[in-house]
């Protein structure tokens, strides 16, 4: 069993792409092969960041928490609306705070619009932020278009298209990080 940890970030009333969130944990916790921890940073009201966590004595309420869950993770998957092309502000924030916890970590990416697209643009991106963060961005990506008729809100598939997207993306990335761990455990 794999320890995976979705990290979703989208604060603002009214958000859709927490159904991506809660589909994604939905289809990992139903393939027996994991145990999945979701942080919804919008529970955890992160001030913005003015130093890592490692650099503070007094860290902000729950910090510590999406730590252990990001650092223990076998594999994580960032799960953000496309805001103007990009990522959310609210996760890149959250991300800002920690180091240690990337490194070497396969790392998913899901992004979800209204519109058809699904995300692309801040999909692309936040595989270079991955990169950036010394981990390692799966290559392929979960992206969601028209959100508010492509998943249900508790994150079920409403498309024959969206089930067969999910369900590849789920079996890719297990396969990632299996083969990831693999590697991390030899070195």
């Amino acid at each position: 069993m794999f320890n995976i940890t979705i990290l979703y970030g989208a604060i603002r009333e009214g958000r859709l792409s927490i159904r991506a969130a809660k589909s994604l944990q939905n289809a990992l916790t139903q393939s027996g092969r994991a145990n999945v921890t979701l942080i919804d940073i919008k529970d955890y009201n992160i001030p913005v960041m003015e130093a890592r966590l490692k650099d503070m004595e007094n860290p902000p309420a729950g910090l510590l928490e999406i730590s252990k869950a990001l650092e223990t993770a076998d594999g994580i998957v960032f799960v953000t609306p496309e805001y103007n092309n990009s990522y959310s502000g609210a996760l890149k924030n959250c991300i800002d705070y920690f180091t240690k916890e990337w490194a070497k970590k396969p790392i998913g990416i899901c992004c979800g619009s209204n519109g058809k697209m699904g995300g692309v643009n801040a999909s692309n991106l936040l595989q270079l932020l991955v990169l950036a963060l010394g981990a390692f961005p799966m290559p392929y990506k979960l992206l969601v278009p028209e959100l508010h008729i492509s998943l249900s809100e508790d994150g079920i598939p409403q498309t024959e298209i969206m089930q067969k997207n999910l369900d590849r993306y789920v079996n890719e990335y297990l396969w990632f990080v299996e083969a990831i761990s693999i590697q991390s455990k030899k070195v």
